[in-house]
């Protein structure tokens, strides 16, 4: 029989108990509150989260390269996936009391870059989500689709997911021929200066529909670090549910294009090329949708296009 942590401490709690009432010695009261406190301080402790899971939607339907995107999508409706995928990085839990708990990205030499640091500097763990699957409207596209985050963290009770959309600072600027997975994906590269596409989303309507997210505003030189991004665009995803525990096996991270591309319009003009698009009018719906101040590219107090599930 397989048991997780928290069934296992409440196990444990229940068979102490049951010994210290069947003891051939007295307590007395103070003592036995004492050891029903322990007990309860062990049962109630929490888990600890090992892999979280993402989806991607559109209104309650799920989206993928067959067929078409249900619903509207920038006031267009008929729309088929051509391409999606997203970087995350500097991954947390978050506690029913609002602290944070780090969880810890492990390295797969595929989706999962651990944290570490290179002549530039610490950066935290790094992954690659990717929901498309080469086959259909996808066609050009990888064949493996990765959907989930594995790491570690301490037993806590969790009632959330926090989490930075992007590729870290430091890791950022680099060759991608010669840098380690997931960051070795040619698709996801934008360039030396600007670093990688954090986010990819393509769609074809009424003509092919580019969202590209990554930094602008790069001063640095070729053979050196970049120094700084003045638009670095790496919104801060935090999600908690509204009742209960975040539950690692049943929970999702959830993006709704949907609501991603609320106020877009796909059938004007300017919103097919938003390459981050700060300064597009039509792209900044886009922008603000998934947390981002289009002014300056620093993290919004509010998103729309993340919810748990």
């Amino acid at each position: 029989m397989n048991f997780n942590i928290k069934t296992t401490s409440i196990y444990l709690a229940v068979s102490l108990l049951v010994l210290s009432s069947c003891s051939p010695f007295k307590k007395d009261k103070k003592e036995d509150n004492t050891a029903l406190l322990a007990l309860a301080v062990v049962a109630t402790q929490g888990t600890a989260v090992s892999t979280i899971n993402f989806n991607v939607v559109s209104g309650t339907s799920n989206v993928s390269c067959s067929g078409t995107i249900a619903g509207t999508i920038a006031g267009t409706t008929n729309t088929t996936l051509k391409d999606l995928r997203f970087y995350v990085h500097d991954v947390k839990l978050i506690t029913s009391s609002g602290s944070k708990a780090d969880f810890t990205l492990t390295n797969d030499n595929k989706w999962q870059l651990a944290s570490g640091s290179n002549a530039y500097g610490s950066y935290p763990g790094v992954a690659l989500l990717d929901f498309e699957d080469g086959t259909n409207g996808c066609s050009g596209g990888t064949t493996d689709t990765n959907k989930s985050i594995k790491g570690t963290s301490v037993v806590g009770n969790y009632v959330g997911v926090e989490f930075k959309i992007g590729v870290p600072f430091y890791l950022n600027h680099m060759d991608s021929t010669t840098a380690s997975a997931p960051l070795n994906s040619a698709a996801m590269y934008w360039a030396w200066n600007s670093g990688y596409k954090f986010t990819k989303i393509e769609f074809t309507a009424t003509s092919n529909n580019f969202f590209h997210l990554g930094s602008q505003s790069c001063t640095g030189n070729s053979t050196g670090p970049v120094n700084q991004c003045g638009i670095p665009n790496r919104p801060t995803i935090s999600l908690t549910k509204s009742s209960g525990s975040f539950n690692a096996t049943k929970d999702v991270v959830t993006l709704d294009l949907n609501a991603l591309y609320n106020g877009a319009d796909a059938t004007g003009t300017g919103i097919n090329t938003c390459m981050a698009g700060n300064t597009n009018a039509a792209c900044q719906p886009i922008i603000t949708n998934i947390g981002i101040t289009p002014s300056t590219g620093a993290s919004a107090a509010t998103q729309s296009a993340f919810s748990i599930k």
